[in-house]
């Protein structure tokens, strides 16, 4: 068996709202080889969002399969390296470049300006699309 296949995963949970979106959906492939991928590098994940029914049509939590997660930005101390860690890794769409597979929200629940499609507080939204996968050298 491959070493990397026999480190421990370390997942944690927000709540038991984010344990039965994940226990009660499927999740797209490559999403959970994200997830992993996350867990090997940085050595753990605190999941925030998981699935939850779409509250907008572009709502990749939730799509059958799951698209999409959210990850604590505060669990990491430079969440910024870790976006650029994963979009370094990982290509969102090779037909739409611009898009990422990690980004970071700073909504504050507070701020009429906020985003009400991103979620609030500060956290890593993680998002893939059928063609998500691994860049290739110098790409």
């Amino acid at each position: 068996m491959n070493k990397e296949n026999n480190l421990m995963i370390d997942i944690r949970l927000k709540n038991q709202n984010v344990f039965m979106g994940l226990a009660l959906h499927i999740f797209h492939i490559r999403l959970i080889e994200i997830i992993c991928w996350i867990n090997r590098t940085f050595d753990f994940i605190l999941l925030t969002e998981t699935f939850r029914h779409q509250t907008h049509s572009n709502d990749l939590h939730g799509t059958k399969p799951v698209r999409a997660i959210d990850i604590r930005a505060w669990a990491y101390q430079n969440p910024i390296i870790v976006v650029r860690a994963i979009n370094k890794k990982f290509i969102y769409d090779s037909e739409r470049p611009w898009k990422k597979v990690a980004v970071y929200h700073q909504n504050n629940q507070k701020d009429p300006k906020a985003n009400p499609k991103t979620g609030i507080g500060y956290h890593l939204h993680i998002q893939v699309h059928p063609n998500t996968r691994e860049r290739m050298n110098g790409e």
